[in-house]
């Protein structure tokens, strides 16, 4: 653009049919404009970068999630999860593609694989066995446990605090110590202790290890196990305890959660009352159960899960731990064995 004056001076550089070109005049109206392109870029580019950044919420998120077993207790923990991510991640979609191994390991090894090879954002495991899968077939996907017992025994971190890898979630483990206090003070109190658990799952590794050096401390009380490879050997594993228990105590294994009718109909036959960590105490045949909330389980994975999706390494995502125990009677069984509860469990128990 060129400004011209109208009136020559003495310091004109250039003259043109009697009017003189102004250049310094020139230079500062060309810099106004060239600064106000640059500001209409900067606009621009501040619009675009508005556009991308809804975009990036509107972009759906696509969770995996790998269930070991189907059971009550585990279908409310995913249950809790999905809800909870829902939650924490609006307005931003989200969808969940389901897949359940129903406790067979060559399935567990497959879908694994599968949800490794896929384009989803992140994976949602419950079960130790399957979260073991699927963090051996993926370093980078982010790796969701759902109540884990012991993240760190099964090698897929290196700290409860600060994972160090590409799995963070919740944590379900009580140590059995605290469960016996509880069992020890019902009346009749068992002298001999049956479990059934899976001894792949590293997870029953240590909670058997520590469920053993509990019992020692009650003298005159024993452990049976019973152990299985799959869903199909808890028939017979509940039946084999049949005679040789007086009370039984499962563990947080899924496998075995997810076949807890069968377990608390053997019990029932045999008349042997049965205590289950964290279970539902609504089946039929079970007496009690103690152990964490499973949904608030759920929706501390939930809580991990949501950050990593926004952000966060799952190496730097410390696991979601339970608060405390929780104590649910089946009164039904209750009266039907002639079982009789403390006075200060009673009172705190949630009767049913």
């Amino acid at each position: 653009m060129t400004v011209t004056a109208l009136t020559p001076g003495p310091r004109a550089h250039g003259r043109r049919g009697g009017r003189v070109i102004v250049p310094a005049v020139a230079s500062c109206l060309a810099a106004a404009i060239s600064l106000a392109a640059c500001g209409s870029s900067a606009d621009d580019g501040a619009s675009a970068g508005s556009g991308a950044s809804s975009a990036a919420t509107s972009k759906t998120v696509h969770v995996g999630v790998l269930q070991l077993a189907s059971a009550t207790v585990i279908d409310q923990t995913v249950a809790a999860f999905e809800q909870e991510l829902k939650t924490k991640l609006a307005p931003r979609p989200i969808s969940f593609d389901v897949k359940n191994a129903q406790g067979d390991q060559s399935l567990i090894t497959s879908i694994a694989r599968s949800f490794a090879q896929s384009d989803s954002d992140g994976v949602a495991v419950i079960g130790t066995p399957a979260v073991v899968a699927l963090a051996q077939q993926t370093r980078d996907k982010p790796v969701f446990a759902l109540a884990m017992g012991d993240p760190v025994g099964a090698k897929v971190a290196q700290s409860l605090e600060r994972p160090g890898k590409n799995v963070t979630g919740s944590v379900d483990y009580v140590d059995p110590a605290v469960l016996l206090r509880s069992i020890m003070k019902i009346s009749p109190a068992p002298k001999r202790i049956g479990t059934i658990y899976d001894p792949s799952n590293q997870n029953m590794q240590v909670w058997i290890r520590a469920l053993r050096a509990a019992v020692a401390k009650y003298p005159g009380v024993s452990v049976v196990e019973s152990t299985i490879s799959g869903a199909q050997d808890v028939p017979s594993a509940a039946r084999s305890l049949t005679g040789r228990v007086d009370a039984e105590l499962i563990g947080p294994d899924a496998t075995v959660l997810s076949a807890l009718p069968v377990v608390g109909s053997a019990a029932a036959g045999a008349r042997l009352p049965v205590y289950v960590c964290g279970g539902d105490a609504t089946v039929a045949g079970i007496l009690a159960s103690i152990g964490p909330d499973y949904p608030t389980l759920g929706r501390l994975a939930a809580d991990a899960a949501a950050k990593v999706l926004t952000g966060t390494p799952a190496a730097e995502v410390a696991f979601g731990q339970p608060s405390g125990v929780e104590f649910s009677v089946q009164k039904a069984t209750m009266t039907r064995l002639g079982i009789t509860l403390a006075p200060d469990l009673l009172t705190s128990a949630t009767v049913q």
